[in-house]
C-alpha cells in the first residue's frame, strides 16, 4: 500500500506541474503551460482531472493525501516565488532606461505603460473569447491579428470554441524596451502573469477542455504614435530559454 501510495503521489506531483498546455486563450497553446494544476480535459463523455487520491495505512487513509497536498503546495510556492523573482530582476534593469527615455519622451513613462497594458490585456481577452475580430484588429498588429484568426477558423472547422471568464492580471513588469530613431519601431516586453477560468467547448455544448490555475506569458507591444498594438505573446519557456 505504501509503494502505490508513492507512485500515486509522485504522480500527482508530476502531474499538477506540467499541465496546462492545452488552454486556449488568446496566446495560449503554443507552448507549455508556466504553472499547473486546475486543468483537465474529456473525451466521448468520459472525464479525467488532474487530481490523483492515495490512501497510506489502513488506519489513517487521509494521511497521504495531506502529505501529497502539502508537498505540492511548496513546490507551487517556490516556483511561483523563482518566477517572479526573475521578472523584477528583468524589471529592475529595465526601470532604469525607462526613467531616463520618459525625460524625453513621454511614451515611455512607466505608469502609463501599465495603464495601456492593462487596459489592452482585458479587451484583447474578452474580444478573443467573443471571436470580436472588428475590435482585435484595433489591438493588434496585422501578423498577429492574421495569426489569431487562423487559431479561430482552426477552432470552428474542429467545432470547438473557447470561453473566456473571471479574467484577472495578477502582476505586470516591463522586462525590456527598444526605442529606435524611427518612433514606429519602438516596441517592449511585458511579463504578464494572469489567471482566468479558460474553457474549451464542443458542438454539443460539452466542457471538452479546461483550466483556472495562473498562467505566465510574454506579451510584446510595438509602438503606433501614442498607442500600443500587441505584436506578439510567448510563453514562458519560450522567452526565458
Amino acid at each position: 500500500m505504501k509503494k502505490i501510495i508513492t507512485i500515486l503521489s509522485t504522480f500527482l506531483i508530476i502531474t499538477l506541474l506540467f499541465t496546462g498546455s492545452c488552454y486556449a486563450r488568446a496566446g495560449g497553446g503554443s507552448g507549455s503551460g508556466s504553472s499547473g494544476g486546475g486543468g483537465s480535459s474529456s473525451s466521448g463523455g468520459n472525464s479525467y482531472h488532474d487530481h490523483y487520491y492515495g490512501r497510506r495505512g489502513r488506519s489513517n487513509p487521509i494521511e497521504g493525501i495531506v502529505m501529497t497536498v502539502v508537498v505540492v503546495s511548496g513546490i507551487y510556492g517556490l516556483n511561483a516565488s523563482q518566477r517572479r523573482r526573475k521578472a523584477r530582476l528583468l524589471h529592475q534593469r529595465t526601470k532604469k532606461q525607462l526613467d531616463i527615455l520618459d525625460d524625453e519622451d513621454a511614451f515611455w513613462n512607466e505608469e502609463r505603460i501599465k495603464k495601456e497594458v492593462k487596459r489592452n490585456y482585458f479587451i484583447i481577452q474578452e474580444a478573443w473569447s467573443k471571436k470580436d475580430l472588428e475590435t482585435l484588429k484595433d489591438y493588434l498588429t496585422p501578423q498577429l491579428l492574421d495569426a489569431l484568426q487562423t487559431k479561430m477558423n482552426w477552432y470552428e472547422f474542429q467545432g470547438r470554441r473557447n470561453e473566456l471568464t473571471n479574467i484577472k492580471l495578477i502582476k505586470q513588469h516591463v522586462v525590456n524596451v527598444y526605442d529606435s530613431e524611427n518612433d514606429d519601431e519602438d516596441c517592449f516586453w511585458v511579463y504578464i502573469e494572469g489567471m482566468m477560468d479558460d474553457l474549451t467547448i464542443d458542438e454539443q455544448n460539452q466542457v471538452i477542455e479546461s483550466y483556472d490555475g495562473v498562467f505566465v506569458e510574454y506579451w510584446k507591444f510595438k509602438r503606433l504614435g501614442n498607442r500600443i498594438l500587441l505584436d506578439e505573446i510567448r510563453q514562458q519557456d519560450e522567452y526565458e530559454n
